[in-house]
């Protein structure tokens, strides 16, 4: 066996990427003269992929995209698992953009003829490719088998830090002692909430314990305070596991929520301060701000602050605390339905927020529960659709 030096290995990363760097430059300028045209640079990111023939690619339809997943593989033929395109980042912030040009039958083909809903064929996409290149000024390309060996595997990233095991938790590796139980329930909570846990999965004390550099003690009674709590469930022979994601579940966190939450807001409008409603409005400036990085789950996030600034004035901490829990409870759904889906994310009304935050000045609680509720529905229907889609994907 021959062992390099680190140093060597550097170099030779180094000379490989200096050699890639023409081909990089190529396929941005492809895709940069195809950006406005999200069907067809749709077309060229599974086009690009060896693991895929061209006839299958054809029979996509735009269903078959709804519930599809970073970085997992689109299986086209049914009794192949192993081979197909895989979702690409690339791939997904296409189709969404497509989906933003107009409305999509479930059964339409993803790519059609222009000229009808006929499916196209293979001569029409070579024919196509040969305009890319001509109008992109690549003619050194001589069609789609030389752009797959040269370009295709620039469009496969390895595996990355965005590429998560199903078994390794986000955790810090070294706790203070005096703080191990909570701060073990703590960081187990937080990746639960943020979807970094897969529902269902396995929640192992043992690897918890070895990866946090802890004993097992505080990691079995952190999962126990998890399971009171809702966020795990225990079985007698599987251990601890992540809650699956229940529609019903789901159905009645938001009753609960809107029951709950209508109380808060509507005692917060008689109650709020000069000083509460400057907090308020400062967490709506946030919220706003945030709307504008198109980031959906930064938006998540600035959404409870804003929320969360109205509650606490609702003369209840027993209340407040408990909104807190189901937002903890309904986190999970939100988090990973928005990471996993490749339609396009519902934002939360800036308009619905600024009439809520005008009801509490006008001290108006009728209102401001009108507004509430208003806010609330749409991403939970979103939600909802997504629980659809994907138990008939999977039927």
């Amino acid at each position: 066996m021959t062992y390099i030096s680190a140093e060597e290995e550097y170099r030779l990363k180094t000379f490989k990427n200096i050699e890639l760097e023409p081909y990089r430059q190529d396929l941005e300028k492809l895709r940069s003269y195809l950006s406005s045209r999200p069907r067809d640079l749709l077309l060229l990111e599974f086009l690009l992929q060896k693991d895929c023939k061209t006839k299958e690619i054809l029979k996509i339809k735009v269903k078959d995209l709804y519930a599809c997943e970073e970085n997992k593989i689109l299986h086209l033929s049914p009794g192949n698992k192993t081979k197909g395109p895989i979702i690409t980042a690339a791939i997904k912030s296409s189709f969404k953009q497509l989906l933003m040009h107009g409305k999509f039958d479930d059964e339409q083909l993803l790519f059609k003829s222009r000229k009808g809903d006929k499916q196209l064929s293979k001569t029409s996409v070579s024919r196509l490719i040969r305009t890319w290149l001509k109008k992109a000024n690549l003619t050194q390309y001589k069609g789609l088998p030389e752009l797959r060996q040269k370009l295709g595997p620039l469009t496969i990233p390895g595996k990355s830090g965005d590429s998560r095991d199903r078994n390794t938790l986000t955790l810090p590796t070294n706790v203070e002692p005096e703080s191990i139980q909570r701060t073990v329930y703590k960081h187990l909570v937080k990746n639960i909430i943020s979807g970094n846990v897969v529902p269902g999965q396995r929640l192992y004390p043992n690897k918890i314990a070895k990866q946090m550099k802890v004993s097992t003690t505080p990691v079995r009674e952190a999962l126990s305070r998890l399971e009171a709590k809702g966020f795990a469930t225990h079985h007698e022979k599987r251990g601890w596991v992540a809650p699956e994601l229940s529609k019903t579940k789901f159905k009645e966190i938001f009753n609960l929520r809107i029951l709950l939450e209508c109380e808060a807001i509507s005692r917060a409008a008689t109650r709020c301060t000069l000083d509460a409603l400057k907090e308020i409005e400062t967490a709506q400036l946030q919220y706003d701000q945030v709307d504008k990085e198109n980031d959906p789950l930064k938006l998540l996030e600035a959404n409870r602050l804003f929320h969360m600034s109205i509650y606490k004035n609702a003369g209840s901490e027993m209340m407040h605390t408990i909104i807190n829990q189901l937002w903890d409870l309904s986190s999970p759904y939100y988090q990973i339905f928005f990471q996993r889906s490749c339609l396009p994310k519902p934002t939360v009304g800036i308009d619905h927020h600024m009439k809520i935050v005008k009801a509490i000045w006008d001290k108006n609680p009728e209102d401001a529960i009108y507004w509430l509720k208003e806010d609330i529905v749409k991403p939970v229907d979103f939600v909802m659709t997504l629980f659809i889609m994907y138990s008939e994907s999977s039927d």
